[in-house]
């Protein structure tokens, strides 16, 4: 897998997750809702992939969103997401880098 693939396979993990977050926090005071994470795992050739959607399995009356621990992911993906963003500046540059050189 190329150097954008992997940027880009990156992006979309932390797009899901942050969906993923985003759902739990909505259904935070829905009744019996049990919060859900998505699991990854890696790609041989690079990159990440959705592995599985689980659900929470922590007891609680009630709603089991822990909105601290959903921020804390919000944040954690955020940065994946601005790591990855990253990768792909840095891929344009090579890339521009080499076509300078043929040039």
């Amino acid at each position: 897998m190329d150097l954008i693939s992997t940027g880009l396979s990156g992006l979309k993990a932390a797009s899901q997750s942050i969906a993923v977050t985003a759902h739990n926090v909505a259904n935070g005071n829905t009744p019996d809702f049990k919060a859900k994470r998505l699991d990854f795992e890696d790609v041989a050739q690079g990159g990440v992939r959705p592995a599985a959607l689980r659900e929470s399995q922590e007891a609680a009356e009630g709603s089991n969103v822990d909105l601290t621990g959903e921020f804390t992911n919000l944040l954690v993906q955020s940065g994946a997401y601005r790591a990855n963003l990253k990768v792909l500046q840095t891929a344009d540059e090579i890339l521009g880098s080499t076509l300078d050189l043929k040039a």
